[in-house]
């Protein structure tokens, strides 16, 4: 399946711009800036389309799970994409599905999974999704 995907798929993309400290010592997009790139992306939306605040906000998201396969290798000046889609999401919890692309977003760099919790700030208790967030989701799926 993954050998077909590509940045229509995902109902959000973002473009990115790798920067030289993303590189590892042979030249490639380390995979820790690959796991920031998808934080990137999907901060930026939560902020953008679900109005949540990280700093401020009542409802704050944590990542508790994440994982990654890779498939091909990106450098320093590529132009990427990072599409988002969400897999599922019950409770105060919501499984993202993220992937980054070439330029084109026809060529899959990396797959990843990130499983996200909504607290509330106040209490550290799980919260429901405040409504603007839940309509963002639903967006995703």
């Amino acid at each position: 399946m993954s050998e077909n995907l590509q940045i229509e798929d995902f109902p959000h993309a973002e473009y990115i711009s790798t920067r030289w400290q993303d590189a590892d010592i042979n030249g490639q997009i380390s995979s820790a800036a690959v796991y920031g790139f998808f934080d990137t992306a999907i901060q930026t939306y939560l902020a953008t389309h679900g109005e949540v605040d990280p700093q401020e906000g009542a409802v704050v998201g944590f990542v508790v799970s994440s994982s990654c396969d890779f498939y091909a290798s990106a450098g320093f000046t590529d132009l990427l994409q990072v599409g988002i889609r969400v897999e599922r999401f019950a409770g105060s919890t919501v499984e993202y599905q993220v992937a980054l692309f070439d330029q084109s977003g026809k060529e899959l760099h990396a797959l990843g999974r990130v499983v996200q919790v909504f607290i509330e700030r106040q209490t550290g208790k799980p919260a429901a999704f405040p409504a603007t967030l839940e309509t963002a989701l639903q967006a995703l799926n």
